[in-house]
């Protein structure tokens, strides 16, 4: 009798839990969950973000004009050089032997001019002898046009003999420049940052198709700069003379400020500044940096904030709570096409961009409302208003998927416990 009495009690407690259960279920708010947060003021900064590598601003590739045998080289990579610094020669011999050659061809011409010189002078004497004589009436006309004529001839190999000497001095000066273009010489201060010759390498110079033996490459370390890699969409929003903040991935630890310097105007082709295949849609921009680090080297990666715009003080909500929505379809409560929630990257039709409206979802006793407004700027995490709402507003953030189905007038249900992390 007693155990029937414990079989009976049990199965109550367990209606009345189950009881409880229901009724509490059936006290359960309806509606979507969602996040929510409060409109404020905040300053803002608009940045572009891109990566690039470090290059001096100012930088010399040495390349040879002459062939031959690279027989002294006097740097290594990462050596400091002064401007008229011998670096290396290219062999010699066969230059300074035809220097020989040209200076005795010109002083051998140069004899023969001094003659010519002389038989001319010597040929003005007798003509003038010969034109006194033929005043005076003792001397035959044909004699006196003889000596004017070889004053003439004579006059002509004096000119032919200085043409020759003006050539062969114009020979020898080029060969003596080919002698001096055997030395290489730093044009300027710097540090060899590159060196792609070894000693008794033969140096190739270069045709209209087909470069030269890059020798090295001297640069001045003092300045440098940063060159970015710079997306299509992002190029419209840069100025010269831009701040940026440059961060060195060799040196983590501090920022260096800099400013925009040069703006491509043309997609970058081919390989890129970082070694990488362009893909046509990126633009060079160049940072010059206002202070580095020592030990900076051409080549060290980078990555660079380029700061497009600042407001202070502004109303502004998270990029996550816009949407865009037809608007064709209003924005009054009980409209019946949904928000746009295409993904981002996801192609859209111009026509339909053109009729979408940007707006937030504010939450009002339980349901939400369609607010359009007018954005600025967009900082990192958050996007200026400037048309439609006063501050204070309570408007929905999250979930994505929440914002997805979410139509005006839809009951809503705040939980802002909820995580905001990557949603699925």
């Amino acid at each position: 009798m007693k155990r029937r009495t414990k079989i009976v009690g049990v199965i109550a407690a367990v209606v009345v839990i189950a009881g409880i259960g229901l009724v509490v279920k059936g006290r359960k708010p309806k509606g979507i969950q969602v996040r929510t947060a409060k409109v404020e003021r905040k300053n803002l900064a608009s940045l572009v973000t891109a990566n690039g590598t470090i290059e001096a601003k100012t930088k010399v590739e040495l390349s040879a004009n002459i062939m031959g045998q690279i027989t002294a080289l006097n740097v290594e990579e990462g050596d400091a050089v002064r401007k008229g610094d011998l670096l290396l020669v290219i062999d010699q011999a066969r230059y300074k032997a035809a220097v020989d050659g040209r200076r005795s061809s010109l002083q051998a011409l140069a004899a023969e001019a001094a003659r010519s010189r002389e038989a001319t002078a010597q040929a003005k004497r007798d003509f003038d002898r010969a034109a006194q004589q033929y005043r005076e009436g003792i001397l035959a006309e044909a004699d006196y046009d003889r000596a004017k004529s070889q004053l003439q001839q004579a006059q002509a190999s004096e000119r032919r003999a200085n043409e020759q000497v003006a050539q062969a001095r114009a020979d020898l000066a080029a060969t003596g420049d080919e002698l001096e273009k055997t030395e290489i010489r730093a044009p300027m201060d710097g540090l060899v940052t590159r060196r792609n010759i070894e000693q008794g390498e033969v140096v190739v110079t270069g045709t209209m198709n087909n470069p030269g033996t890059v020798l090295m490459t001297i640069s001045d370390m003092a300045t440098v700069q940063a060159v970015l890699e710079v997306d299509q969409t992002d190029v419209p929003l840069l100025r010269l003379g831009q701040k940026a903040s440059v961060l060195l991935d060799a040196f983590p630890d501090k920022p260096f400020s800099g400013e925009v310097a040069e703006i491509g105007s043309s997609p970058i082709r081919g390989t890129s500044a970082a070694g990488t295949q362009a893909t046509g849609t990126d633009y060079e921009v160049k940072v010059t940096l206002l202070s580095h680090p020592e030990g900076i080297r051409p080549g060290l990666t980078v990555t660079a904030d380029i700061t497009t715009a600042t407001r202070d003080n502004v109303l502004a909500v998270p990029i996550g709570a816009l949407v865009l929505r037809d608007a064709d379809a209003g924005a009054t409560p009980g409209a019946t096409p949904q928000a746009q929630t295409a993904a981002p990257g996801e192609p859209q039709a111009v026509s339909s961009r053109s009729r979408d409206v940007e707006g937030v979802y504010l939450v009002k006793q339980g349901k939400v409302e369609f607010v359009p407004v007018k954005t600025g700027i967009k900082g990192e995490l958050d996007v200026e208003v400037n048309e439609g709402l006063e501050g204070g507003e309570e408007i929905v953030v999250g979930p994505f998927r929440a914002l997805r189905d979410l139509r005006p007038g839809a009951q809503v249900v705040v939980d802002n416990k909820q995580p905001a992390g990557p949603e699925p």
